[in-house]
């Protein structure tokens, strides 16, 4: 018995339909809300999550000890159709055969920015923190019908985990125009897989089967931070992580996972190259917009020397935000996100937030809604599946996220 499941799965299993959660995860896109309501310009969001992901930042940062801490709550809604034949086998249209609904929550990350001491050099910034760049949360459930439309059995596949990084960072300032930064962190953490499947016929034997990944690698990143004018900000970065580790372990019924390997293997880690850029206009709005560009070598990974046939990836962010008079901070985003497995898998994201002070304390909130469709063909594995059907998914993601932060002069 074979099954389509979670692991760092064939490019074929990936484009039948499944959602990229089975690569390396469903990129958090930015740990901090205010960032998240901009369309995810994280790597332009001057915070002390922020200089986690664009050390450079440190040079923009106001003096002293800066803290803040954020999590998220994202809810997955996700609709499966398959075509309808009648008794001459002609398709008269699709029914829906699973509904299912997911919430996650996740600690976004903590981290503390420390510049401008006595004991430290005017041009020195330091910071360190924690923070979730992705998640592994996924849900499927439904019910097995026949072609007369009668139960036969129930399936449940269940995924979770996240991947969790503590990092390091340093930022110089030569001068006001210029800033480097650069970061180290350690990568860690789980996708646990669980496959059940329940048979109304009892000669049936079902399948309860468990396949637990633990994940680790280093990663490194370098920025540069531009002032050409006192309003505009350019800013460029690249990530370079080290192999991904991977050790697995199945345990329950034996099926085969459809993955790359069951034994304790490393593989490449794709390297990704940053643009951003700030605008504040100065108007009395006291407005900023961000820009963001990235790109990832995903196309070139391999695994024992063998293609494993992704694309490079790329995306785009933009983020207005507008400090409203006498009320609160409004933001407004988009993003667009190339996915490396298939077009088809793209996605874009709409966003908001508001953000509000309670005396030295900053507290913000964000939403953003993420629609996708996609269609499944000669989809091999899971049970009721029937080789040449075609299948249609509609899923939709919702994510709050919530964060506060401070800056405590020492």
């Amino acid at each position: 018995m074979s099954i389509i499941a979670a692991g760092m799965i064939s490019l074929m299993t990936l484009t039948a339909g499944l959602p990229d959660v089975m690569w390396l995860g469903e990129p958090t896109g930015s740990q901090s809300a205010v960032s998240h309501a901009m369309g995810g310009s994280g790597f332009t969001h001057v915070s002390p999550l922020g200089v986690l992901e664009n050390p450079s930042l440190m040079g923009l940062a106001g003096d002293g000890l800066l803290v803040e801490f954020s999590a998220g709550a994202d809810l997955l809604v996700e609709k499966r159709t398959r075509r309808v034949y009648d008794s001459f086998e002609s398709s008269i249209g699709e029914s829906e055969i699973a509904f299912n609904k997911e919430i996650g929550f996740f600690p976004a990350g903590a981290a503390v920015v420390l510049r401008g001491q006595e004991w430290l050099p005017s041009s020195l910034s330091l910071a360190a923190g924690y923070r979730v760049p992705s998640t592994f949360d996924y849900g499927y459930g439904r019910i097995v019908r026949d072609a007369s439309y009668v139960k036969t059995g129930e399936e449940m596949l269940d995924i979770s985990g996240r991947m969790n990084e503590f990092d390091m960072a340093v930022a110089f300032s030569p001068s006001e125009a210029l800033t480097f930064g650069f970061a180290g962190g350690y990568l860690t953490g789980s996708r646990d897989v669980e496959w059940d499947v329940s048979w109304v016929d009892p000669s049936q034997e079902g399948t309860v089967a468990m396949r637990k990944e633990s994940m680790s690698c280093v990663v490194t990143r370098g920025s540069l931070l531009f002032v050409p004018y006192r309003r505009v900000f350019i800013t460029a970065g690249v990530d370079y992580p080290l192999s991904l580790s991977v050790s697995p372990e199945n345990s329950g019924d034996p099926v085969d996972w459809n993955t790359l390997s069951d034994q304790d293997y490393d593989l490449d880690m794709p390297m990704t190259v940053r643009l951003g850029a700030i605008y504040m206009p100065g108007n009395l709005l006291r407005s900023r917009v961000t820009g963001e560009f990235n790109w990832s070598s995903e196309g070139s990974l391999e695994f024992q020397d063998i293609s494993l046939g992704l694309d490079n990836s790329w995306g785009v962010t933009f983020g207005v935000e507008n400090s409203l008079p006498g009320g609160p901070t409004a933001r407004f985003g988009f993003s667009y996100r190339r996915s490396p497995i298939a077009a088809a898998l793209d996605r874009m994201t709409f966003s908001t937030g508001l953000g509000f002070s309670a005396g030295d304390w900053n507290l913000d909130v964000s939403g953003s809604f993420s629609p996708d469709r996609w269609a499944q063909t000669q989809v091999s594995g899971l049970p009721s599946f029937v080789t040449g059907d075609s299948l249609t998914v509609e899923e939709t993601e919702t994510r709050l996220m919530f964060s506060v932060s401070r800056a405590f002069g020492l």
